[in-house]
């Protein structure tokens, strides 16, 4: 395979397979030491990600064109022995997303955390991660995080109509609660008209899933991210306009629904904790 091999899958999304020179970096998030990212980019493109600011991409562009990095089992498995710690698979694009169908380049990633015997925490929205199970079950101490914001499939649609929806999420987190696998719900970002469209419904899916631990985020806005919010709303649910706008920037409307969550999660006998 050449170094650099495009594709596309016929449809908005293009696809290049590059090979990189590095699969670990140093990480800054709580509780990890490394981040490993088998993508750069996401076809998830949901309207408020944060990655594209992170690293420094148009939004755009992110979701228009995944570069997978096809070599990056091989290196993984000579930077490991190096490298202690926890690592982040999924910190700047989901491990998980469509493409990973096809290249399996996650699966192959934890083959080789496997063999070494490495730590990991995995963060995704998608129930692909259901097919690596036999392998998250090997890894001693393998973690992995579900992440929704509403219980509502057409809702969540409105702001990432690529993903899958929640409920299959909420599936998902439920298999491999049941398979013993530590799973938790990183319950983010909180956008007005989304999460608090049903507190309770969103409450109960998520103890329903069996998880006993959930993390809480809201949305921080970058530039341009209000706007591409405003447009697909206005393309998906115009009503909610008016709401959204007079509560996207407020912070006390963000404490107000944290708030909420952490006691209702509590009673229900989930932990919780904010996210960053």
């Amino acid at each position: 395979m050449s170094d650099l091999d495009a594709f596309t899958d016929g449809g908005r999304t293009s696809f290049v397979r590059k090979m990189c020179s590095t699969a670990l970096s140093p990480s800054r998030l709580p509780g990890l030491d490394h981040a490993l990212n088998p993508y750069t980019r996401c076809g998830h493109d949901c309207a408020y990600c944060y990655a594209p600011y992170v690293m420094r991409t148009s939004p755009l562009e992110w979701g228009k064109e995944i570069v997978a990095k096809v070599n990056i089992p091989q290196v993984l498995a000579k930077e490991l022995p190096r490298r202690q710690g926890v690592i982040g698979l999924g910190t700047v694009t989901d491990p998980y997303q469509p493409l990973e169908a096809e290249t399996l380049l996650t699966r192959r990633c934890l083959e080789e955390i496997v063999k070494a015997s490495a730590r990991v925490s995995v963060l995704t929205k998608s129930d692909l991660v259901l097919r690596d199970r036999d392998i998250l079950k090997r890894i001693r101490g393998a973690e992995v995080g579900i992440t929704v914001n509403t219980i509502s499939d057409d809702r969540a649609g409105i702001f990432e109509a690529n993903a899958p929806p929640p409920s299959r999420r909420m599936r998902a987190a439920r298999c491999l609660v049941d398979e013993g696998i530590d799973t938790y719900v990183f319950l983010g970002p909180i956008i007005p008209t989304i999460t608090d469209h049903d507190l309770e419904g969103l409450v109960q899916g998520i103890a329903s899933s069996g998880v006993r631990s959930a993390m809480i985020d809201r949305l921080n806005l970058r530039p341009g991210m209000k706007t591409r919010m405003c447009r697909r709303l206005a393309e998906r649910s115009p009503s909610s306009l008016i709401e959204f706008d007079a509560r996207v920037e407020s912070d006390a409307y963000y404490s107000e629904i944290i708030a909420m969550l952490e006691s209702m999660l509590r009673e229900a006998g989930i932990r919780t904790a904010a996210a960053f």
